[in-house]
């Protein structure tokens, strides 16, 4: 696949003519696809902010009903809806926008899987990328992700609700690679933010009852997500730094969901053996994170090489290798060790082991 048609498969559509000018005589300026694909994720942004997709959600609305619904101007209301009709957001109907069928699905916020968040959360990276070359520099980033969401406190809840959005993406290829033992009753999800992962697998497995433990600013969240999966009588958020402080014992599974990327190997040998030591005979642990693994898409890598870059931007931690994390896991105690990958998350692997 050429690397131009990546930014125009979908929403946008070239015809003819242009995929034969641009992608294949190299006659008109790709590049000019991801410029304005750096425009298009700031409008898609500004129409979740103003309300606009939910507007017309249930029936058709002129620009001047838009507008009133957004509080905004008519004038601005058009030109951005005028954008986002022939990015494929919109379209008309007897002189009326309505939402298409993937807005409906993929935006919506009544969709269950909407990826709405993820645009305001990718929004608020942006404006971390704007460091990248000065990381790229200096080989560390002069303001870390924390630190940059620490000035910036109300980004929090941006930043996890966009986190959400990507475990509801994940999940289902995951439960498909994952099967717990029989026996399994507890689950603690270190660094789990959102809770998602945690509320997924309580959800395929009743018996199951969970502990999500991450630092302070992700508690709000959790909990909201907790509340509003129906699971707050089995599934509870615990505010702290598991790597400083005891993270308990008894537990039958334990998740590392994209979390080893903030630490180096020296750093995750004992962070391991904590784990290991926390779960009961017959517990598994299961590390999910960019681990190396390539796709035979240009689309799907060149996804994974952003997602790398953007954990370079803002970690001073490292990406390990399957064949790292699983010697890692083998010298704390774990056994029976196997690597998955996820194919249809760009980059993501999967490492299990077993502590007998």
């Amino acid at each position: 696949m050429n690397m131009i048609t990546v930014g125009v498969i979908v929403p946008v559509h070239l015809n003819v003519f242009e995929k034969t000018g641009i992608s294949l005589l190299n006659q008109g300026p790709g590049p000019m696809v991801d410029l304005l694909g750096m425009l298009t994720c700031k409008a898609v942004s500004a129409a979740l902010r103003l309300g606009i997709f939910e507007a017309m959600e249930d029936d058709g609305r002129g620009i001047d009903e838009i507008a009133a619904a957004a509080g905004a101007d008519a004038y601005g209301v058009s030109l951005l809806v005028g954008a986002l009709e022939n990015l494929g957001y919109l379209k008309q109907r007897r002189g009326k926008y309505v939402v298409t069928a993937m807005t409906r699905k993929w935006i919506l916020r009544s969709s269950p899987r909407s990826i709405a968040d993820l645009f305001l959360s990718f929004d608020d990276m942006a404006s971390r990328w704007d460091q990248l070359h000065e990381s790229i520099r200096a080989g560390r980033p002069p303001v870390l992700g924390w630190e940059w969401l620490d000035q910036h406190p109300e980004r929090w809840d941006t930043y996890h609700a966009g986190l959400k959005c990507t475990a509801s993406l994940v999940s289902g290829e995951l439960m498909r690679k994952i099967s717990l033992p029989s026996s399994a009753r507890t689950i603690l999800d270190l660094g789990g933010g959102h809770g998602q992962y945690c509320i997924e697998f309580c959800r395929r497995y009743s018996r199951l009852t969970g502990t999500v433990y991450d630092w302070q600013p992700a508690e709000a969240v959790a909990r909201k997500n907790i509340a509003a999966s129906g699971l707050s009588g089995r599934v509870a958020f615990r505010a702290g730094d598991f790597v400083k402080e005891d993270i308990g014992s008894g537990y039958d599974v334990v998740l590392m969901f994209n979390i080893i990327r903030i630490f180096t190997a020296r750093e995750l040998a004992p962070l391991f053996r904590k784990t290991f030591d926390a779960l009961n005979r017959g517990g598994v642990i299961i590390v999910m994170d960019h681990m190396g693994h390539s796709s035979r898409s240009r689309f799907m890598r060149a996804n994974a090489f952003l997602i790398l870059l953007e954990i370079y931007n803002s970690t001073i931690g490292s990406t390990h290798r399957a064949a790292v994390v699983i010697s890692l896991l083998r010298q704390a105690g774990f056994s029976r060790n196997r690597d998955y990958s996820l194919h249809r998350s760009p980059g993501l692997g999967l490492v299990v082991g077993r502590k007998k």
